[in-house]
């Protein structure tokens, strides 16, 4: 039996990733009660925009091994320049989703320029402040943002296709889809769109010139520069890039929520995108998108007690299921076993649900002092 290449598991994973996309919200009212539909899709845009977000992180951690603690300000540049254009300037959610991502790759190399010489620590102390600085000045740039009142009314996105119309003989008005926040199903699969773009521009970048060149710095920059590799050009590439899919997360989430309020993307939100990847499996393209669906549904799920979705199961036993249903629970204690599963994966699958070979190896292989691995970027070539 003829085994498919590596070319066609990827047209294979885009078509299945396609079917899914189209098919999730059928099977969503298919299955679940009505009254839950809503949340159910909620709960899945949520976790795509992650998604997006994680995908964007990961192009700098996992492709480039550098340690970014300030990305949520790339999200936070996205977010309001999506929100202003569109508020105040009338521009189409089509128009300002591409220039709040080229803004925030703008602000990616200005900041990449003078601070990639860093590395360790340093630098991730100047990503962090970086981040800072953006949400003091939307804090106090009080005229531009509104400040701590936050940014509302970002207007949705519309589908308009009425001019058209006339060449069918029918009303303009059914080919113009104004999206709502009764009906979730476009906005899947428009954060589903955007996502499977993400998905691809991350697979072609991992496998072009420019990833092998990221990869190789990863493993030693020293020796990518002493190949002739201009590794201060390429890592503000791969800041660029990170932080424009950032800034596109951050643009579709102000006009998904209607709002732009900068506590969203304070320093916490650098650390669960951190998260999403590390769970998920950095420098792989499927894994940031396994972490940020299992981290973002699980912190959903626990807002409501684990022991009551057991509780719903023991009808046969009256006692042990009041028992169960009585327990207290605080929402915020979900964020224990967020943090229990987190430390469980860094001490058992460092290298993520979803890992390369590459890096597998590298964090379960022991080498004796003086020992080199000579095959890491041989391997890299190889697949």
């Amino acid at each position: 039996m003829k085994t498919l290449s590596a070319r066609g598991w990827r047209v294979l994973a885009g078509v299945a990733f396609f079917l899914f996309a189209f098919f999730f919200p059928m099977v969503v009212k298919l299955f679940v009660a009505t009254a839950a539909v809503a949340p159910v899709l909620n709960v899945a845009i949520l976790a795509a925009t992650a998604a997006i977000a994680a995908l964007g992180l990961n192009i700098i951690v996992g492709y480039c091994g550098l340690l970014n603690l300030g990305f949520a300000g790339f999200m936070l540049i996205g977010a309001y320049t999506a929100g202003i254009l569109m508020k105040e300037y009338g521009w189409s959610f089509w128009m300002a989703a591409p220039v709040a991502a080229a803004h925030g790759a703008l602000w990616g190399i200005i900041l990449g320029i003078p601070t990639l010489r860093l590395v360790g620590d340093y630098f991730a102390i100047v990503t962090f402040g970086f981040s800072e600085l953006v949400i003091m000045v939307a804090k106090n740039w009080v005229n531009v943002t509104r400040g701590p009142a936050g940014y509302p009314d970002v207007p949705r996105p519309v589908l308009d296709f009425s001019w058209v119309a006339s060449v069918f003989g029918a009303a303009p008005e059914k080919f113009r889809l104004v999206f709502t926040g009764v009906d979730r199903v476009p906005y899947w699969y428009l954060a589903a769109f955007l996502l499977g773009v993400c998905m691809l521009i991350s697979d072609r970048l991992s496998r072009s010139r420019v990833g092998r060149a990221w990869l190789a710095i990863r493993e030693d920059e020293v020796a990518a520069e002493a190949c002739g590799i201009d590794a201060r050009w390429y890592k503000t590439m791969a800041f660029a890039t990170s932080a424009a899919i950032g800034a596109l997360a951050g643009a579709f989430q102000a006009s998904y929520l209607t709002l732009v309020d900068y506590r969203n993307y304070e320093f916490m939100t650098s650390v669960y995108v951190l998260c999403y990847v590390v769970l998920g499996g950095m420098g792989t393209v499927l894994g940031p998108v396994i972490g940020a669906t299992i981290l973002v549904s699980l912190v959903e799920l626990l807002r409501t007690s684990p022991l009551k979705y057991l509780a719903d199961l023991m009808v046969w036993w009256p006692p042990v299921q009041k028992w169960l249903a009585s327990v207290p629970w605080v929402p915020d204690m979900r964020l224990i076993i967020y943090g229990i599963i987190l430390i469980l994966m860094i001490r058992f699958r460092p290298e993520g649900i979803v890992s390369s070979r590459v890096r597998a190896r590298e964090l379960h292989t022991h080498f004796e002092p003086g020992e080199e691995d000579g095959l890491s970027l041989y391997v890299l070539h190889s697949r």
